[in-house]
């Protein structure tokens, strides 16, 4: 079945391209527009215009050497005429096809004395851009985002906290990353969050309501990272380097390089870095009548290398052939020290105090290469995407744990974990768009992944004279697959001052997970439809409403179906739950829009078998674990008011603020779990001028405390502040920040059933960044919605006159 499908797909790629072949066998002429120095001059405008009535049939921008090429011209006379800012128009008349096919015109541009002697033109995207489907913040040019790592980037999206090293997203759980698109599910995102530096990011898309076309995985929002892509004509290259310090030394370097020439574009870069993450975790449990008090250390350092190899060939002008591929690989050699004293209520058990030293070493590298190729059938929007995806990640993890000191005679045993991992993923996917009118779009698509992931956690117990012996009890070999087919339509319309979307998806996955130790297999089969819409309209020239729906589901993790017992100190532990179910969960939002940026907002969600982070205990044996379970519903009203700041002079930036309100109504532990709560998120961020051509940003957020599941947190705060200022003729930039300088730790418990926990989470702060970028080569600009851009301009021009 698989290889049918992909035999199907790879047959409409080779009718399309090669069918297409006989639409272009039309005329085309050449040529180079210079100054008076000889020099090419970029981004001249060249149009050509039929002799008869002087209409306009192609027009087309010249490139960095001021070479340009009009394809596909039908038989005719023309004459062509060339623009340019700063030069006075250049005319060749008597232009006739096919006999002058494939004819090269050299064109002098004399200087326009009556032009201003200064033209400067400043542009710059807004931070924010609310778009039909989703929030667009633009992070490109922004100072923090230049600091470290991509966590760093994820501070301008309105709404996100980084609390530590962790993402959260005030009133939304379950939030699902894509990297380019391309879902992150089987990854280690802590690593790449970290790995990625932060100055390849382009912009994030905040996604609430997806549409038919997205994957109908997860219940929370979409967050999509979208890297740079190369547009600069010619060959260019940056060099960046940076250092941090916080509780340790943290350092970075890389350097990209593009070359782009003709129809082909060609960039790739390579960096290495040192991250050195601490974080303490205090737990004070109560079993029973006794008090655990245990602390947590932990220094997290690692070293990284990371590449990544882009290629985009335009064959003509309507189609286009490429890849993209990166690699990332991550070495962790650290330490994790426990300290955990036992306070026994009953005075004649006395006290007991153990010290464990957790030894972690792993490496972990990723490989993701992602052929495609996109055909634009016609100017009117008509397009066909084919895009394969292939995914290695490759993992081999160890931790020892290891009692060094216990003052109450009592031996823990030695306990040592290997655990091996192989991760493929394979995805396809076939996008057709076809405008059935200049108003009304029609979109469908297929896509097939499947999913191959073997884990093998082998774990030793030290017997009585410390020699490592097989565990067979804690040791388990998880081999899981997962198959997913997905077809999807989708409408967009728009009639007078309204537009809306409507479309429906559907997913077939089957997975397996099948324990080689345990020899039991677990089979799961879902088929779903997941309906979506969204309908707007304009409300005047400045304001507007929209409303959006959609239906979603999350499936498990098979980490979170390894049914495997991975302990931290000898008292408490993680461990996968088998049984875990699919969440489904109804999405409805309202907006309205001021100046096509976000400003007031209210979601309901309605989730069934919401999957929650909980903590269960053994008052027996006196052990906690971490696991996760499914809560029967849970229920969420979001409402978000966002403000841009530029009423104030000179400010760009944006503040807002967040209610949300959850609630949880499921059994848990014998009992029935109800409770509910509000919490309330502020946000600023600012960016603005000082003297001597210094810019600064000041970031900051307060969370007044939020209700996950069992666990009950208390109100917390972060800022951020940097500034910035560019030499050598702005090819350097040097940017200086300090990440919470002020700031209040994560504080919270559970008390529920029989546990009584309280937690305290402390992490770098503050830690001082310094970072610098060097800028090569002509920098000039060309992409190709420009140039289109640029000739559509000149066109217009040329019909109005």
């Amino acid at each position: 079945m698989k290889t049918r499908l992909l035999h199907a797909m790879l047959g409409v790629f080779i009718l399309f391209f090669f069918a297409s072949q006989n639409a272009f066998s039309q005329s085309q002429i050449t040529g180079t527009i210079t100054n008076s120095k000889g020099d090419g001059i970029f981004f001249a405008t060249v149009a050509l215009h039929k002799q008869v009535d002087s209409s306009v049939v192609l027009g087309e921008a010249t490139d960095a050497y001021g070479k340009f090429v009009l394809k596909n011209i039908p038989d005719g006379a023309y004459f062509l005429q060339v623009n340019m800012l700063g030069y006075l128009d250049q005319w060749v008349s008597d232009i006739n096809l096919p006999a002058d096919n494939r004819k090269d015109f050299n064109l002098k541009l004399e200087d326009d004395a009556k032009t201003l002697a200064t033209v400067e033109v400043t542009a710059k995207a807004p931070l924010l851009e609310q778009r039909a489907d989703r929030l667009i913040v633009n992070v490109e040019n922004n100072i923090t985002s230049l600091n470290m790592n991509l966590l760093d980037v994820m501070k301008k999206v309105p709404g996100v906290l980084v609390v530590g090293d962790k993402l959260r997203m005030a009133g939304q759980s379950n939030v699902t990353i894509l990297l380019n698109g391309k879902t992150t599910k089987y990854m280690d995102v802590d690593a790449l969050l970290k790995d990625i530096p932060g100055d390849n990011i382009k912009r994030v898309e905040v996604i609430h309501q997806p549409g038919a076309e997205f994957e109908a995985s997860g219940t929370g929002p979409i967050i999509n990272i979208i890297t740079k892509k190369n547009n600069l004509y010619g060959t260019n290259g940056s060099l960046n380097a940076g250092v941090g310090k916080g509780e340790n030394w943290r350092y970075r370097t890389n350097l990209n390089l593009s070359h782009y020439q003709g129809n082909l574009n060609i960039n790739g870069g390579i960096g290495t870095g040192h991250n050195a993450w601490y974080e303490q975790l205090d737990l004070v449990r109560k079993v029973g009548e006794d008090t655990y008090t245990q602390t947590s250390r932990n220094t997290n350092p690692s070293d990284y290398l990371q590449a990544n190899l882009a290629l985009d060939w335009d064959l003509t002008e309507r189609h286009r052939l490429g890849f993209s591929s990166r690699w990332n690989g991550n070495r962790r050699d650290y330490v994790i020290k426990n300290v955990t004293d036992v306070d026994f209520a009953d005075a004649n058990d006395g006290d007991l105090q153990l010290l464990t030293d957790n030894n972690r070493k792993g490496d972990w590298n990723m490989l993701a290469v992602n052929p495609y190729y996109s055909f634009e059938i016609d100017t009117a929007g008509q397009k066909l995407d084919f895009d394969v995806n292939y995914v290695r990640i490759r993992s081999d993890m160890s931790n020892f744990l290891q009692p060094v000191e216990v003052n109450y005679g009592v031996l823990f045993p030695q306990q040592y974990y290997e655990q091996p991992g192989n991760t493929e993923i394979y995805t396809t996917s076939l996008d057709y768009t076809y405008p059935l009118t200049k108003d009304i779009k029609f979109q469908t698509g297929g896509r097939y992944s499947t999913a191959d992931l073997d884990n093998d956690l082998r774990s030793f117990l030290g017997d009585s004279s410390g020699v490592l012996q097989p565990n067979l009890l804690q040791s388990n070999h998880y081999i899981f697959t997962e198959d997913i087919w997905a077809g999807y339509g989708k409408l967009d319309w728009k009639v007078g001052k309204w537009s809306g979307t409507a479309g429906l998806r559907y997913e077939d996955s089957q997975s397996t997970g099948y324990s080689v130790t345990l020899d039991s297999t677990q089979e799961r089969h879902i088929g779903k439809l997941f309906p979506s819409g969204s309908l707007s309209r304009s409300l005047g020239k400045k304001l507007g409403a929209a409303i959006a729906y959609s239906y979603r589901i999350d499936r498990p993790h098979y980490g979170d179906l390894n049914p495997f017992v991975f302990y931290l100190d000898s008292y408490t532990s993680e461990r996968g739950n088998p049984r875990l179910q699919p969440s489904l969960t109804h999405s409805t939002k309202f907006s309205l829009l001021f100046e096509n940026q976000p400003f007031f907002n209210i979601e309901y969600k309605q989730t069934s078998n919401s999957t929650q982070n909980v903590i269960q205990q053994n008052d027996d044996t006196g052990e906690a674990f971490q696991t996760k379970v499914n809560l029967k519903s849970f229920k969420v009203w979001n409402i978000s008011l966002f403000f841009p700041l530029s009423f104030i002079p000179k400010v760009n930036g944006y503040g807002g603020i967040i209610a949300n309100y959850g609630k949880y109504d499921s059994p848990y532990l014998d009992q029935q779990f109800r409770q509910s709560k509000w919490d309330y998120t502020a946000f600023l961020n600012a960016n603005f001028p000082l003297l001597w051509k210094i810019d600064m940003e000041l970031n900051g957020w307060w969370n007044s405390g939020a209700l996950e599941g069992i666990l009950n947190s208390e109100w917390l705060f972060g800022t951020d502040i940097g500034v910035s200022r560019k030499f050598l003729k702005e090819k350097l930039k040097v940017s200086v920040g300090v990440e919470n300088p002020i700031n209040r730790f994560y504080h919270g418990g559970v008390t529920y059933s029989n546990i009584r926990l309280d937690v305290v989470n402390k992490w770098d702060a503050p830690v001082y960044n310094l970072n610098m970028t060097y800028k090569f080569g002509n920098q000039h600009m060309k992409s190709k919605n420009s140039r289109q851009s640029s000739a559509a301009d000149m066109i217009n021009r040329a019909q109005q006159n």
